[in-house]
């Protein structure tokens, strides 16, 4: 009687062991789903830049020179 009550924890532990698995796989599908529909926000400033720049406040070469110093963290 042992090994019938040993063989069914053991189905017992792979069944939940396998539950667990494919919750995580589906979860893991979703969150790598979401992450890439929805797409990243932009940064404050360079959309405030794009807004002087649509205003005619800065030309588009002072737009470049300042997202470039932006994006390499200079301001």
């Amino acid at each position: 009687m042992n090994s019938d009550s040993d063989l069914a924890l053991a189905i017992v532990a792979g069944t939940l062991l396998s539950i667990l698995v494919i919750t995580l796989l589906v979860v893991g599908v979703i969150v790598f789903a979401l992450r890439r529909a929805i797409p990243p926000a932009e940064d404050p400033a360079i959309a405030e830049l794009k807004s002087r720049m649509a205003a005619g406040e800065i030309s588009p070469v002072e737009y470049e020179v300042r997202v470039r110093a932006i994006e390499k963290g200079d301001m």
